[in-house]
């Protein structure tokens, strides 16, 4: 996306994301500057109260729509079933300080499927809410069914599977992301591993095949996701803030537009 201030090009180009819309938005209101983005140009105008930039109603020879009104149709059409990892009775992994792991896969399955939606995406949930997907204190078997089950009866498009790592030791860390060895797997689980790997910062433990159940049994290109280390301090920490979740939700939703290629 380029950035053009009074019909000066800033020499730089960025992504667009909500958050920067959002930001220059509130600057532009802040400083009454007037403020439009051509969607297909991937440009922002910006335009200062003195500068005879044109405006909306004035002819250009380009279309102009408002901040306001801005939406993204990049994976119009796609229908991607999110799986937070565990819930309900299921806690998943425990940190060293108390961090469950139930609650970090659904806070970065919530950003994720708000990312998703934004772009087009229909998002289909296991769950939404900290319960068990099949019925209360169901067993692991009949949970991990209700999940496969979500997926195929939504005919989605691709399946992500999102958890945390764990191990005895509290050294072990780093990222991996499992699939089962069919192509569209395997592309789908490089391109999100890279992304992730690039944005969080972690150990690259690489992309992996592996039979767990839940990307066996689903009927479309599916991955499962082990963010970081829940049993490592430091990566615990990084998978309860803030930041972390949203930097984690970022990177997988950037790694489904790199396989989707849009």
């Amino acid at each position: 996306m380029r950035i053009i201030i009074d019909g000066q090009r800033i020499p730089i180009n960025v992504r667009v994301t909500n958050d920067l819309i959002l930001t220059l938005k509130t600057i532009a209101k802040t400083l009454r500057w007037k403020i439009w983005y051509d969607a297909g140009k991937e440009v922002i105008y910006i335009s200062s109260t003195s500068a005879s930039t044109p405006t909306p109603t004035e002819p250009v020879d380009f279309s102009l729509q408002t901040i306001e009104e801005i939406e993204s149709s990049r994976l119009q059409g796609k229908i991607i079933c999110l799986d937070p990892g565990h819930g309900g009775s299921d806690p998943g992994a425990i940190g060293p300080s108390g961090t469950m792991e139930k609650d970090n896969t659904l806070a970065v399955s919530l950003l994720l499927k708000e990312k998703l939606e934004a772009n087009g995406a229909t998002v289909i949930m296991t769950r939404e809410t900290d319960q068990d997907v099949a019925y209360p204190n169901a067993s692991s078997s009949d949970e991990l069914g209700a999940r496969v089950n979500t997926a195929n009866d939504a005919n989605a498009d691709i399946f992500l599977s999102i958890h945390n790592d764990s191990f005895t030791s509290i050294t072990a860390a780093g990222t991996t992301t499992f699939h089962y060895g069919d192509d569209e797997s395997i592309q789908l689980a490089a391109q999100v591993q890279k992304c992730l790997v690039e944005e969080l910062g972690t150990k690259d433990r690489g992309s992996r095949f592996a039979s767990f159940y839940a990307i066996r049994y689903t009927n479309m290109p599916a991955v499962l996701i082990e963010t970081a280390f829940i049993s490592n301090p430091e990566e615990e920490l990084l998978l309860a803030s803030t930041d972390g979740r949203s930097k984690a939700a970022e990177s997988i939703f950037n790694g489904i537009v790199k396989y989707f290629k849009v």
